[in-house]
């Protein structure tokens, strides 16, 4: 299996994003926690940090999988995509430079997913944060704050995405003209 750090860190972000404002959240409910958290002794806190990144890399691969699910999977037309995905590589293989578009595309393509994930991430803490308020814990001012930095977030990040998507589509484009796919 080739497992890159890079990897761990594109599937990462989405986790640790979520797992930060849940925890900011719970933090603002009760403080406690926040003070236990900065008395207890430095093994429980290295503890904290390990299972805070491991579960945050496995939650955010699965919101990962699902942000892939609902913006690339069932969006795209399998048939055609593959079709025209696969003449294009062995066009691009054949040429002098193909080695370094099909960096530049992988590259962009990898941001637009990373970007996509994390917006996933945004939109399913505010989910949480919501419920969690409405059926659990109660709003209160730093909570309604706390939403608003993150749809706040969420939009930047979503702006970045949309940006992202049409910078790959106009260079699949440009690709595709200059190889007649």
């Amino acid at each position: 299996m080739n497992f890159e750090t890079k990897h761990a860190i594109r599937w990462g972000i989405p986790g640790w994003v979520y797992l930060s404002i849940l925890l900011i959240y719970f933090s603002l409910k009760d403080s406690t926690f926040i003070m236990y958290f900065i008395k207890s002794n430095g093994a429980a806190i290295v503890a904290f940090t390990g299972l805070f990144i491991g579960i945050g890399i496995i939650i955010g691969h699965l919101i990962h999988q699902i942000s892939m699910l609902f913006g690339f999977v069932f969006t795209k037309k399998w048939a055609k995509y593959f079709r025209e995905e696969f003449e294009l590589d062995e066009k691009i293989m054949k040429h002098p430079n193909g080695s370094d578009i099909q960096r530049i595309y992988s590259y962009r393509l990898g941001n637009v997913h990373a970007l996509r994930s994390l917006t996933f991430s945004f939109f399913i803490s505010l989910i949480s944060i919501i419920s969690l308020s409405l059926f659990w814990l109660g709003f209160s001012t730093e909570v309604y704050v706390l939403v608003g930095v993150i749809v706040v977030l969420n939009i930047i990040v979503g702006i970045n995405y949309v940006y992202f998507q049409s910078n790959l589509d106009y260079f699949w484009r440009k690709v595709n003209d200059e190889y007649h796919v």
